[in-house]
């Protein structure tokens, strides 16, 4: 049974992961590849440290090191594949829309989860389920809304909402394989495995990306480079490691309801840096999303 302290130091995991993870998306619309090829460097730069990290764990368990069993290579793949999802919709969602609107968009994975569970593994779901469903679309829809009218901007913003509701799709797969990989490795496994695989399927795309759409690949100035770096040591390393180590104690749907708070960070962080002003309906649209969220949570399985 999982102690409190523990339940207590995952929760503060998962929390500080979300701020981090909210906050470090303003180095999106500094980067100057293409969004594919950002989602790579991501992955890929961070590699060398968490090699580092498997080999100084091996070397204190004076053991020589194991390798993931089939069953848990599956995992591992599903995890990869669907982090390669998220990172390419979630970067085309923060270049093309508001930083609060595409990371709020993404947090309705907290939705997913439960809905997939119902599906697919016939976990029952609660009344307070369909009620916190009914305020988390509505909040979306007002979000959105602001994005609907006539013009290239709104049309674009628009597009970017919609990049943001399909990184929910990936996150949740993420969210569920990364639980259950952590039943049987270390964070420190998990990170360093799905993030390798994650690369292995973003390269081949980056590459796509850049001889079909001319996206570019290589960052080609000082800012670029200190962008992806900022992505691959803040963000994957600090933000999703504190949020791979928080899901190993928690269930998947109560961590996907704490990653609201990455949308208060990339709001906060829009409002201020780049002048991404809120009203009234927008608060509210905020409100009705964390409130269905948590609801829709709330004894899911009872």
């Amino acid at each position: 049974m999982t102690s409190p302290n523990t339940t207590s130091l995952s929760v503060l995991a998962v929390v500080l992961g979300a701020l981090i993870l909210g906050a470090t998306t303003a180095a999106l619309r500094e980067i100057d590849v293409g969004s594919t090829a950002a989602g790579f460097w991501r992955v890929a730069l961070a590699l060398p440290v968490l090699l580092g990290i498997a080999a100084l764990r091996t070397r204190d368990q004076n053991r020589p090191r194991a390798l993931p069993s089939r069953p848990q290579w599956r995992l591992l793949l599903i995890a990869g594949a669907c982090f390669a999802g998220d990172l390419v919709f979630w970067h085309l969602a923060l270049v093309n829309t508001s930083l609060g609107n595409a990371t709020f968009l993404a947090t309705l994975s907290s939705l997913w989860v439960p809905l997939v569970a119902f599906c697919f593994l016939r976990q029952t779901l609660s009344k307070r389920f369909a009620l916190g469903l009914i305020c988390a679309l509505t909040g979306s829809g007002i979000l959105v809304s602001a994005h609907l009218g006539v013009g290239t901007s709104s049309s674009s913003s628009w597009v970017g909402d919609a990049y943001g509701l399909l990184t929910g799709f990936f996150f949740t797969g993420y969210i569920l394989a990364v639980g259950y990989c952590r039943e049987s490795l270390t964070t420190a496994d998990t990170m360093l495995y799905s993030s390798a695989l994650c690369a292995a399927f973003l390269l081949p795309l980056a590459i796509a990306a850049q001889v079909v759409a001319g996206e570019t690949l290589l960052p080609s100035s000082a800012t670029g480079w200190l962008s992806v770096f900022a992505l691959a040591l803040l963000a994957h390393l600090v933000g999703q490691g504190l949020v791979a180590f928080g899901v190993g104690q928690l269930s998947a749907s109560l961590a996907a309801v704490i990653l609201c708070l990455e949308g208060v960070g990339a709001m906060t962080v829009g409002a201020l840096f780049y002048a991404e002003t809120r009203d009234a309906w927008d608060l509210g649209a905020i409100v009705l999303i964390v409130t269905g969220i948590a609801l829709a949570q709330r004894d899911a399985s009872g």
